[in-house]
């Protein structure tokens, strides 16, 4: 299914991933968006913007900025593979970073989820740059659903 922000149909999912790239300041601010979902697999993206380089001079996307993407695509990912809104928290992510981006460019990260158990749902994520398979980096994450907090779009039905 192709995502286009703000275009939401009348679909639960749809109106559920809208407000996780729009309501969520972290995710305004690094200008995130759900590309498609494809299959279990959710593609986003984080846009190259100049106050999320590391230095002026590399003009890289910050280890920081692509490391906060992941781990929200992986909770994209456990949104997904849940198929409704609930409370998540992140247990543990491993990052193995193999490249910095290039200068300029924003990264695409394909996350999805590859076991269940119990309240526990492990993802496994890698971030290419756009319009290229040059992998920057690979993540596997250990999620925990049903945690105490808010509830992202509790009242979509």
């Amino acid at each position: 299914m192709v995502f286009e922000q703000g275009k939401t149909g009348i679909g639960s999912t749809e109106k559920l991933f809208d407000m996780f790239f729009t309501h969520i300041g972290t995710h305004r601010d690094l200008g995130l968006t759900l590309q498609n979902i494809e299959g279990d697999i959710a593609k986003i993206h984080l846009p190259f913007q100049s106050k999320h380089a590391d230095s002026i001079e590399n003009g890289s996307l910050h280890t920081t900025a692509i490391a906060t993407a992941i781990d929200s695509a992986c909770g994209c990912a456990v949104m997904l593979h849940l198929g409704k809104p609930a409370a998540i928290a992140t247990v543990n992510l491993r990052i193995d970073y193999m490249r910095k981006p290039e200068p300029g460019r924003g990264l695409v990260i394909e996350a999805s989820c590859y076991q269940y158990a119990e309240d526990f749902i492990y993802v496994g994520a890698a971030a290419y740059q756009v319009n290229s398979k040059i992998m920057c980096c690979n993540a596997v994450g250990i999620f925990k659903s049903d945690t105490p907090g808010p509830v992202l779009g509790m009242e979509i039905q």
